[in-house]
């Protein structure tokens, strides 16, 4: 379950390059989630009408685990814009991650209706939903995915969406590569859809061939972050270290810092001996978050590798 994280301000003024929706859309999708926001702030200001600027926002919100953010964006765009369907599919994903089951169908269905099931982007959006929430219902998302499919039928982010549905269906590896492999016919830059047959080849300890499509993922998208971690945690499991921490770092410039893969980050440090790196990568993360005890594990075994037995005593004590 998402964990839920104070909401703030999101409609100040903030003076940005002006950007397209869709280059906004792809900073969130490889993960520059400040960026996004600095770019959907921007689009908001010169579009304030727009339902799917405020809609999009939310989403860059959720995807960074910012719920209560998410849930401001997307009210927000219902209000200004209520006859547009996508925000209420926003509201709704929100309510069924939290838990509020009915008060989710509602808005699912009030955004149904808005569209006469018309509009593939609700159909796609409250699918995901169903796929990628712990409570799950596998065959709404299979029909809401046909009905899409049906309106857009070269619309890549389908197929996608369907593969990953075969998937949460009793692991169906088989026509979830279907999917994603029509997903990437239907648009050769789609680094989403060839990083899922990444990951798929991944799931099926395939390595070399996982690996294989996180290259072609970079290589047709060099700001695709997502590329770079997945290649980051196939090295680690080969124990070749220094790439690891190499693909690890390019990741984090790319993305918006985020604490766990930072924590990742300090680990590939301190396993390819950079002690006192890893010490001051530790030290920055715990500016920010303390929570992490295996951090004060891992703090107090660089101290003793640096000769530093005080700190590492403390720290060892702390853990």
């Amino acid at each position: 379950m998402r964990k839920l994280i104070l909401a703030f301000a999101i409609f100040g003024a903030f003076q940005t390059q002006a950007q397209s929706l869709k280059d906004a859309i792809k900073l969130s999708d490889n993960e520059q989630f400040y960026a996004a926001t600095r770019a959907f702030r921007n689009l908001i200001q010169q579009e304030p009408t727009v339902g799917e600027n405020y809609f999009y926002m939310g989403e860059n919100y959720f995807k960074s685990e910012k719920l209560d953010s998410a849930q401001i964006a997307y009210n927000k765009g219902a209000e200004i814009n209520p006859t547009n369907p996508i925000n209420f599919v926003g509201l709704g994903k929100v309510q069924w991650y939290s838990g509020k089951f009915d008060d989710a169908k509602q808005n699912f269905t009030k955004a149904q209706t808005l569209s006469a099931n018309k509009n593939a982007l609700v159909l796609m959006k409250i699918a995901e939903c169903y796929t990628q929430a712990d409570k799950k219902d596998i065959m709404t998302a299979f029909s809401l995915l046909t009905a899409a499919a049906k309106l857009e039928p070269k619309n890549a982010e389908v197929y996608i969406l369907t593969g990953d549905a075969y998937l949460e269906n009793n692991n169906d590896g088989s026509n979830a590569i279907k999917n994603y492999e029509k997903a990437a016919e239907l648009d050769k830059s789609s680094v989403k859809a060839i990083l899922r047959i990444g990951q798929l080849y991944g799931r099926a300890r395939n390595y070399n061939l996982a690996l294989d499509y996180y290259k072609k993922a970079a290589l047709i998208d060099s700001t695709f972050a997502p590329a770079y971690r997945e290649q980051g945690e196939l090295y680690y499991m080969a124990k070749q270290y220094n790439i690891a921490k190499a693909k690890y770092k390019r990741f984090l410039e790319l993305s918006s810092n985020n604490l766990d893969a930072r924590t990742r980050y300090a680990s590939f440090l301190f396993l390819s001996k950079e002690y006192s790196n890893s010490i001051a990568e530790i030290k920055e993360i715990q500016k920010l978050d303390t929570s992490s005890n295996i951090l004060n594990r891992l703090l107090s075994y660089a101290y003793y590798e640096t000769g530093d037995f005080s700190n590492g005593l403390s720290k060892s004590n702390t853990f």
